[in-house]
């Protein structure tokens, strides 16, 4: 199977050269990189950054090798990881020793998933993110006692992934109660050993008892320790890059945030959906309004981007106050249309999952994401996507292209049972604390959890666009295969069959 990555990447390199570029976050990222780094850009600036670093504005190949050889080392890094854990605690534990297989079948679509070659090509944020997203999670999910290197590593990682997309608070979240439930999940286990080792010697000896308890006392704090040591290495490593970006954006004016235009993309969310007649009787703020009816409005970025919009008023920039007024524009949406919100977020949640390509009206285009056999998908203007981004390259080989876009359309139809398999490490999790055995595993929580808060906290305050769920494809796959395995095991198994890892 690593034979195979290698190759497939080697085509992707060779049928689009020297890399995919989106119109329009490519050529805004290569100009912040060759030129000025800018903490209040539309977009964080961590990417930028890592482009200054590889000096890919000059070296598109080599960034593209780069991306390439980064969601290699992290695909072969979770076959390591899943493979460690299902010799140690899961299914292959009972398969004496075997755990190649099912490791195998977990990292596959991380090395070979269509959406993780095409985002690998383009020069854009969501490969990193990606990887750093996944790298994040396996330092995480490393079986053992928490270790506050390890846990450092990650909070880093993620962290990280912040200053590339800002999606990436969702993983920083899941991180944190997953170092909390870990660290005090491996206390309890180490404090019920201690107490039958002290119930075994209190049992051959009554001498020693007030040493024994001394010793038990200076064992208990240093357990706590134990506990509180890794949480804080992760929470103070993936506060570091993102304090010290929002230190930076700071120093330029734009608020200590990493993202200082939050406001503007909420309001491209709920601007297709705003109900005029619920906002307040405030001629600025009903100036955002859209008086057409829903089924009339477009998708989100009709909203943003275009000069003749109702935010930009005729401006090739947002006029001063009119993104201030914007933000406002939206808090009022969402207090007044919650439903709505709630509503609109379940559908583009749903969609992911969907078995044939989503897109309507509201929605990004889903062909821009997908390896493409020709050289570019602009549309022309008045149709109804025609203000999205496309794609461009400059130079693409027939053949391999032809083939790869064959491959690319083969996504869709696997997501509904992604959706089971993540669904059936859920009931696995159930039915194992009912019948006493150990349910899917450290690994199915931080890599679902994970991937799923990223396509959550995208759907609420953006869109649906497949680069979201492209750049987490790796993480939710490794989760839907290790939920299916968990789910059969769990229903299998008898009470008296405990894994000691469960989800430790």
């Amino acid at each position: 199977m690593l034979v195979l990555a290698v190759a497939a990447r080697a085509v992707v390199v060779w049928a689009y050269r020297p890399a995919l570029l989106y119109y329009g976050d490519s050529p805004a990222y290569l100009d912040q990189a060759a030129r000025r780094l800018w903490a209040g850009d539309w977009r964080p600036s961590g990417y930028p950054m890592f482009l200054r670093v590889l000096g890919a504005p000059d070296h598109l190949t080599r960034l593209v090798i780069v991306q390439h050889t980064l969601t290699l080392l992290v695909g072969v890094a979770l076959y390591a990881t899943a493979r460690r854990l299902f010799e140690r605690f899961g299914p292959a534990a009972a398969a004496r020793g075997r755990g190649g297989w099912p490791a195998a079948l977990v990292a596959a679509p991380a090395l070979l998933a269509p959406w993780v070659l095409d985002l690998g090509q383009f020069v854009l944020a969501d490969s990193l993110f990606g990887t750093l997203v996944l790298g994040g999670v396996l330092a995480l999910a490393w079986p053992g006692r928490p270790a506050g290197w390890r846990f450092a590593l990650a909070g880093l990682l993620l962290g990280a992934g912040v200053t590339v997309r800002t999606v990436g608070y969702g993983p920083i979240a899941l991180g944190v109660a997953g170092t909390i439930i870990l660290a005090i999940g491996h206390h309890r286990a180490s404090a019920t050993g201690a107490t039958r080792t002290a119930s075994a010697i209190g049992a051959t000896s009554t001498t020693g008892a007030t040493s024994t308890a001394d010793a038990s006392g200076a064992s208990g704090v240093v357990r706590a320790v134990r506990v509180v040591a890794p949480v804080m290495a992760f929470v103070l490593a993936a506060a570091a890059p993102v304090v010290a970006y929002s230190s930076w954006s700071a120093s330029q004016g734009s608020g200590f945030t990493v993202s200082a235009h939050s406001g503007f993309f909420l309001y491209g969310r709920v601007a297709p959906f705003a109900d005029c007649d619920r906002l307040p009787d405030d001629a600025d703020l009903r100036s955002l309004c859209d008086p057409r009816p829903l089924a009339q409005r477009g998708s989100p970025v009709t909203y943003l981007w275009p000069d003749d919009s109702l935010l930009r008023q005729g401006n090739d920039l947002v006029p001063p106050g009119r993104e201030a007024l914007a933000g406002e524009f939206a808090q009022h949406v969402v207090r007044a249309q919650l439903w709505m919100m709630i509503t609109t977020t379940a559908r583009y949640l749903g969609g992911y999952f969907w078995p044939v390509q989503y897109e309507t009206e509201l929605t990004s285009r889903a062909d821009t994401w997908e390896l493409p056999d020709t050289t570019r998908n602009r549309l022309p203007d008045g149709q109804p996507h025609a203000t999205d981004g496309y794609f461009a390259v400059k130079d693409l080989r027939d053949g391999p292209a032809a083939v790869l876009s064959l491959y690319s359309g083969l996504s869709y139809a696997v997501m509904p049972l992604v959706g089971l398999g993540l669904l059936a490490g859920v009931l696995a999790g159930v039915a194992g604390r009912i019948r006493g055995v150990a349910g899917p595993g450290r690994l199915f929580w931080l890599a679902a959890g994970a991937g799923m808060s990223t396509l959550l906290l995208s759907s609420l305050t953006s869109a649906f666009d497949y680069r979201y769920l492209g750049s987490v494809i790796g993480l939710l796959t490794a989760g839907a295969v290790l939920g299916a395995i968990a789910l059969v095991r769990v229903l299998r198994a008898r009470p008296a069959d405990r894994f000691h890892g469960g989800i430790l």
